[in-house]
């Protein structure tokens, strides 16, 4: 019997490690996060933006934006994957078509517990967004 503990146990201590360290926050959260609130709204001013912009917010845990530029203001982007290494942190987005252009500049807000080594944004076929160099 103690022995189906001791597994669980380990099966359990498995399971947290295996957490995303990744997450999308929704868009209408964005309140939540004033300074990142204000570069959006900077975003949509300032259309032809593209690139990437990395924040810091609750306890060191980091916010990326990817904003596309108002030249693809009819698609949207989704997550696709974060691989971490020790030499880099890999963030991989995908282009969509938009159902409608609500937009001027699509963006995405991508949180991350933490940033290993050299961050690369890519999009699925390996093409790299630029650091942009917004300055509060």
């Amino acid at each position: 019997m103690r022995l189906k503990w001791v597994w669980l146990f380990v099966i359990m201590l498995l399971l947290a490690g295996c957490q995303p360290s990744y997450w999308v926050l929704e868009k209408d959260r964005l309140d939540e996060v004033t300074d990142i609130k204000m570069y959006v709204n900077d975003l949509q001013m300032h259309d032809d933006v593209k690139g990437y912009q990395v924040f810091t917010i609750s306890e060191g845990k980091k916010m990326v934006v990817v904003s596309l530029g108002s030249s693809e203001n009819d698609k949207q982007l989704e997550m696709s994957d974060v691989k971490f290494s020790s030499k880099e942190t890999v963030v991989t987005v995908k282009r969509k078509p938009a159902p409608k252009a609500n937009e001027k500049n699509p963006y995405i807000l991508i949180g991350l517990d933490k940033i290993e080594g050299d961050l690369i944004v890519q999009d699925e076929t390996g093409d790299r967004f630029e650091e942009t160099d917004y300055q509060q």
